[in-house]
């Protein structure tokens, strides 16, 4: 029988494997975007007769990121996808959260000092 994951034996994750995870997120992000903004740039404006040039720049990235999702396989992919797709959220509602407590605290601090309003 093979081995299966049990979620509940799982080792502690420090906040250095966080900070790694989170580095190359970013690593990876920016470059893409610069390797895609600079692309689009450069690309004459018929360089794909009839299609859209982002959609085809995206086409191309998925191919070559397949043999990498091929290799790591359709569970670990779909788990690298999600992970990722939760820091987005995890990091936009953070920020929420705080941009709406530096709101709230500047509205009592200008109620304290109008407190005629």
């Amino acid at each position: 029988m093979g081995r299966r994951r049990d979620s509940h034996r799982r080792e502690p994750l420090g906040m250095e494997a966080t900070r790694e995870l989170v580095e190359e997120v970013l690593r990876t992000a920016m470059a893409l975007e610069d390797v895609v903004v600079s692309l689009l740039d450069d690309l004459p404006d018929d360089a794909f007769p009839d299609e859209d040039p982002g959609l085809v720049l995206l086409e191309m990235i998925v191919g070559s990121v397949h043999p990498a999702a091929v290799a790591a396989g359709v569970r670990d992919t779909r788990t690298a996808t999600a992970l990722i797709g939760a820091i987005r959220e995890r990091v936009l509602a953070d920020l929420r959260t705080a941009a709406t407590l530096a709101d709230e605290r500047e509205r009592a601090e200008e109620a304290e000092r109008n407190p005629e309003k």
